[in-house]
């Protein structure tokens, strides 16, 4: 049976772990929109991120490529000019391209073959003058560096939104895609809307900070003690937040305190975007467009929040890899779940199905219209994912990460609590790890048949690294409120 649609709309946010959402657990989350998504399709118990960093993972969708293929394993890399991405491919098949909100693409203001683009790049790029920056000048604010805002250092960017609510970045992608749903005109659209938040800084709206203040949130997994039984990589992340002038944050310093405020606050965010996403749900309803168009939510990676003493992303732990994704569309089954493992690399080419556009033959991942159809069937029983030096294969039962290093990982995720102990020196899981780095090695192996178009390391530009100077010299010089907050 095939599935068509007449548009498709790609609706995403950043760095939202799995777990967030009632319709994988989390009751008490309000998220009407999202609970609304999740009755009318598909909900995937195990999409996993391509690559649990930003720009690796949305160049994987872009490219429909793993990342040792299309050469982006990491953040400040980006796909060789010329690499075709989706947007080209709909738009050379007639149908109208849209990408609204933050995107990670290099240079972050090039449209990568998206004929309407409406940009706003990242809470903390208080250097890039895009569309939400110019929003906000118009209304008589600018986006700073988050240290500025009282209690930034002493709460690990757990704050109030400074803006009044209607400024905010999200509820301006919001506004503008819900500008662009009313103005579509009879032509077929493939429209990515892409959320900043829950990624950090927490920072939601007032009115929303304190919506899940008493609510029985669940309480970090493992702790910072883990870090003598994990490799190297996992050592050097909180470091790297703590020096680096976008952040100015020591992570050292999470207790469950400031873990509970991080999680509410990522919470709050989460129910922001959801507003959004109503507004969004309510223009195709409105519009009559709503039973032509595949709709689908998901987010590039996760969040630590906290989980083995670490924050944000970076690591194959599930809070980081897992992500959710949810699917509707007109002939896909109401309100059932779907247990094979999937990623963005997927999504590419099932997109390209439900338009009936032919896949070139340098995309990789499979088309997933199968599952939108009988998702109980059983389809992929493993899944990869890539960091640059690192690599991971997991099934329902083990999951293992083997490094550049020689050093690894190997969980029996049926153990409590989740992915503490790590077995991949244990001599008992010898044959396993033997096994299961066959399957890494040969995945690996077969995708690299594939023509590769390439990338690499991108530049940062001299906008980028004159506003980080001048943060590191307002740092030094005790310039942020944000941070002498902490230090009193």
């Amino acid at each position: 049976m095939s599935l068509r649609a007449t548009n498709i709309l790609f609706i995403t946010s950043d760095q939202q772990r799995r777990d967030s959402l009632p319709c994988y657990g989390l009751d008490f989350m309000h998220t009407p929109s999202l609970d609304r998504l999740a009755r009318e399709g598909v909900v995937f118990d195990n999409c996993v991120s391509a690559s649990p960093v930003c720009q690796p993972c949305r160049a994987a969708f872009m490219s429909g490529q793993y990342p040792h293929v299309n050469g982006v394993p990491d953040n400040f890399r980006w796909l060789r000019p010329g690499t075709p991405t989706i947007a080209d491919t709909f738009r050379s098949a007639g149908w109208e391209t849209a990408a609204i909100g933050k995107m990670h693409f290099d240079p972050w203001d090039d449209p990568q073959g998206f004929e309407y683009r409406i940009s706003a790049e990242d809470k903390r790029h208080f250097f890039r003058f895009d569309d939400h920056a110019r929003f906000l000048a118009g209304n008589g604010y600018e986006r700073r560096h988050p240290a500025y805002v009282e209690g930034y250092g002493e709460w690990l960017g757990a704050i109030r939104s400074p803006l009044p609510k209607e400024l905010h970045i999200d509820s301006f992608i919001g506004q503008q895609a819900v500008r662009y749903l009313e103005s579509a005109g009879a032509k077929p659209f493939f429209c990515w809307v892409s959320f900043n938040s829950p990624h950090d800084p927490y920072d939601p709206p007032a009115d929303l900070a304190d919506l899940y203040r008493d609510a029985p949130i669940p309480e970090a997994v493992g702790n910072a003690g883990e870090l003598r039984h994990k490799p190297a990589y996992q050592h050097q992340l909180i470091p790297f937040y703590r020096t680096n002038p976008l952040y100015l944050s020591d992570y050292s310093c999470m207790d469950e305190e400031k873990i509970r405020r991080m999680r509410e606050y990522y919470l709050a965010s989460v129910t922001l975007v959801d507003e959004q996403i109503g507004r969004i749900l309510d223009v195709l309803d409105r519009r009559g467009m709503r039973e032509e168009t595949l709709v689908v939510f998901s987010s590039d990676h996760g969040d630590h929040l906290g989980d083995h003493g670490l924050p944000f992303k970076g690591t194959f732990y599930e809070s980081s890899l897992k992500v959710p994704l949810i699917i509707s569309a007109p002939g896909v089954p109401q309100g059932e779940r779907a247990r094979s493992f999937v990623d963005w690399i997927d999504l590419h080419r099932t997109f390209l199905a439900v338009a009936g556009i032919q896949a070139s033959d340098h995309l990789q991942g499979w088309d997933i219209c199968d599952l939108l159809v009988e998702p109980g069937l059983n389809g992929r029983t493993e899944a990869y994912s890539e960091l640059l030096g690192r690599a991971m294969v997991c099934n329902d039962r083990y999951k293992l990460v083997v490094c550049d290093d020689g050093d690894g990982e190997l969980y029996d995720m049926q153990e409590e609590p989740l992915e503490v102990v790590n077995h991949f020196a244990d001599d008992q899981f010898k044959e396993l790890r033997y096994e299961l780095t066959d399957k890494l090695a040969r995945h690996t192996l077969s995708h690299s048949r594939i023509r590769r178009f390439g990338g690499g390391v991108h530049a940062s530009d001299p906008g980028r690294d004159q506003a980080l100077g001048q943060a590191r010299k307002t740092a030094a010089e005790g310039g942020f409120p944000g941070l002498q907050t902490a230090e009193r």
